[in-house]
């Protein structure tokens, strides 16, 4: 499915657009990777800024807007907790009273 139309607004500038084409393809991936550093975290958890310096051959922009988008997925959450600043995403087996998804689940909401 292509999520460009949600990435640019119908009055972006083309270069906007243009962009949002190329991203699109990518984003299952992006998300997958986040994902997976979420788990890695484990139960501690893991902010974006820790994230994205684990991980510094990415685009801060590229991994940064992915816990969001998991969230509404329900694949993380935040337990209301921060490091240095910034709130600390887990992983949603972390969550109390959640049961974790199976792989199937997850790929299909990914």
């Amino acid at each position: 499915m292509n999520e460009a139309y949600k990435l640019a607004r119908k009055d972006s500038p083309q270069t906007s657009k243009d962009a949002a084409e190329k991203i699109a393809p990518k984003l299952p991936k992006l998300r997958e990777l986040v994902l997976s550093i979420i788990k890695e975290a484990g139960e501690e958890g893991i902010t974006v800024r820790e994230m994205t310096d684990a991980r510094p051959q990415f685009p801060y922009s590229s991994l940064a807007v992915r816990p969001q988008e998991l969230l509404k997925r329900s694949l993380v959450f935040y337990k209301g907790d921060t490091r240095n600043g910034a709130r600390v995403i887990r992983a949603i087996e972390y969550k109390e009273d959640e049961e974790a998804q199976t792989v199937e689940q997850m790929e299909l909401e990914l």
